[in-house]
């Protein structure tokens, strides 16, 4: 069996125009890849875990030549749209007997954008436009439903960007069609592009962690109150451990809004900046990180 590979990374990148990149839609899902030989399947995300028995749906791989690799994203689509909730639903079932139920009643899609072996060659020292043209080929040979292909488009990546985000897409990747493919490297030869928005909130909790703290909880304006809206990461150096101590002086027995966490409770008092991709569906922050404090402490109306 073909041993699993690490995926190729990308850089982060504002949106810009250009005819030697490929702009894809960045789906939101969860990564994987996938190898077929001697009639044996096998998937396995970022960290080389194996997925293969969360989605038997996929035992359509099958059907790809013996000695293929493929890299894509697993997603499920509601309404023509990744619904990365519902995917998180799926991907965290462990009772073979709840997977077998989903698959059947929530299967995923298999969004297929790169191909590292055909066939027992190896093309990962080909650049991309030409993977694409094997991996186009492959596709339309197959006509599996559960396969996705993802399209691109070339030159006007920033209109192209405008219009996945309109369309409630997490972003847009651009690859140099002439990159080759490396294996756990992350290289500007591919970009992924997100939306990026700031909202000032109040931290009520934290999670703390050996050198300070791990995450912290934080709420803003709503309809003349506060409300809890996420968890945010990003912390580093000097400010994890400062931050512990200045939160450790406005320690509290509850939160003060409801929260679904569990953590370390404070008084509304120290504010924040936080960097967020988008609203999810049920008012949280999603991509939440730490941009700062507000030593101002203005309360400013970020909510929906």
């Amino acid at each position: 069996m073909i041993n699993p590979i690490l995926p190729m990374l990308a850089t982060s990148a504002p949106p810009f125009d250009s005819f030697e990149h490929l702009f894809e839609v960045k789906w939101d899902g969860v990564r994987a890849l996938a190898a077929v030989e001697g009639g044996h399947w096998r998937l396995w995300g970022r960290e080389l875990v194996d997925y293969s028995g969360r989605y038997p749906e996929l035992e359509v791989l099958r059907r790809l030549p013996s000695g293929t690799v493929v890299d894509g994203e697993l997603v499920v689509l509601q309404n023509d749209r990744p619904s990365l909730s519902a995917l998180q639903r799926r991907h965290h079932l462990v009772r073979p007997d709840r997977i077998r139920h989903a698959s059947q009643h929530t299967p995923i899609r298999y969004v297929l954008f790169d191909i590292l072996s055909h066939r027992g060659r190896s093309l990962v020292r080909e650049p991309l436009y030409r993977r694409r043209g094997v991996l186009t080929d492959l596709f339309i040979e197959l006509d599996e439903p559960l396969f996705v292909f993802s399209e691109g488009r070339v030159g006007l990546g920033q209109d192209f960007f405008a219009q996945a985000v309109a369309q409630g897409h997490e972003g847009v990747m651009a690859k140099h069609q002439a990159s080759r493919y490396l294996p756990g490297q992350r290289s500007s030869a591919w970009r992924k592009i997100k939306p990026v928005q700031l909202l000032p909130c109040v931290i009520i909790g934290y999670t703390p962690a050996r050198d300070g703290l791990h995450s912290l909880l934080v709420a803003t304006a709503h309809q003349g109150g506060i409300r809890y809206v996420g968890q945010v990461t990003g912390l580093r150096g000097r400010n994890k451990t400062e931050l512990s101590q200045r939160l450790a002086q406005h320690r509290r027995r509850q939160p003060i809004v409801a929260c679904p966490h569990k953590a370390l409770w404070v008084e509304p008092e120290v504010y924040c900046r936080v960097q967020f991709l988008r609203w999810t569906p049920h008012g949280r922050l999603h991509g939440a990180s730490f941009r700062g404090l507000l030593d101002d402490r203005a309360r400013e109306d970020g909510g929906r």
